[in-house]
């Protein structure tokens, strides 16, 4: 009997994360229009370009700030965030690896004002076209691409990126594409690594909502010490073997740190 209670039980909870997860994503979605109509509403305002790229971003990060906490509140997910005082330093290059959906959100919260590179889909959207453009954030298929995050450096706005350019599969090396590397190359003397993981795995690529995971999911973001990429800044070299270099050591040290074997 109490086998069977258990397993009732468990049923429910489990149908219950199932039907608020359609609730959050429901939320999410929602969220892109009411921020886009926020802009749309201050634009006859008298308000610097500048001053209007850093309101939205903070409108941004307090939605996902609360967005994260609603997820909590509904029992769909746990997070800690552990070292996060590293990422209050303005001008930081971080650079975060992508094992779901939420960690762009995650991480996001975290910094007020952070700029980021993002699919230039998005850019594309209706619904996420005014957030995104508004903000400043910089489409990963710019060709502008470069100088844009030198750009956002150079004026103090740390810039995040997620090297992958995609989510990556559960227990499998992580493999970076080159454009992190070149843009770290191009902009910066250091990098502030972000180490996210979640267990049990969720919201995978090509994963639907609905396949929720027997357990709440934990999340954990850990900002790391800043790299030293100098060494990397041959000018003797040509640019692409410099960057696939750093690519290849980017990749070590993150496989290392998560405990992924090549």
């Amino acid at each position: 009997m109490d086998t069977a209670g258990s397993k009732l039980k468990h049923q429910m909870y489990r149908q219950w994360r199932i039907a608020a997860t359609g609730l959050a994503f429901a939320l999410f979605g929602i969220g892109g229009p009411i921020i886009a109509l926020a802009i749309t509403l201050t634009q006859p305002l008298p308000i610097s370009p500048i001053r209007r790229r850093v309101w939205t971003r903070r409108c941004i990060n307090g939605a996902f700030w609360c967005y994260i906490r609603i997820m909590r509140g509904l029992g769909l997910l746990s997070f800690e965030t552990r070292h996060i005082e590293r990422l209050a330093a303005p001008g930081q290059l971080v650079l975060a690896n992508h094992p779901s959906l939420l960690d762009v959100v995650f991480v996001a919260s975290l910094i007020p004002e952070a700029n980021c590179v993002v699919k230039g889909a998005l850019f594309r959207n209706p619904f996420t076209r005014g957030p995104v453009t508004a903000a400043g954030y910089i489409a990963n298929d710019d060709p502008n691409l470069l100088s844009e995050c030198r750009s956002a450096l150079e004026r103090g706005e740390t810039l995040i990126v997620f090297p992958e350019g995609t989510r990556s599969q559960p227990g499998e090396p992580l493999q970076f594409l080159r454009g992190a590397a070149n843009i770290a190359l191009a902009s910066s003397d250091q990098v502030r690594p972000v180490k996210v993981t979640c267990e049990p795995a969720t919201l995978l690529k090509n994963q639907r909502w609905y396949q929720v995971p027997d357990r709440r999911p934990h999340f954990l973001i850990d900002a790391q010490p800043a790299i030293d990429i100098a060494l990397f800044q041959n000018t003797s070299e040509y640019q692409s073997k410099n960057a696939r270099r750093l690519c290849r050591f980017l990749e070590d040290y993150y496989n290392e740190l998560l405990g992924l074997e090549r």
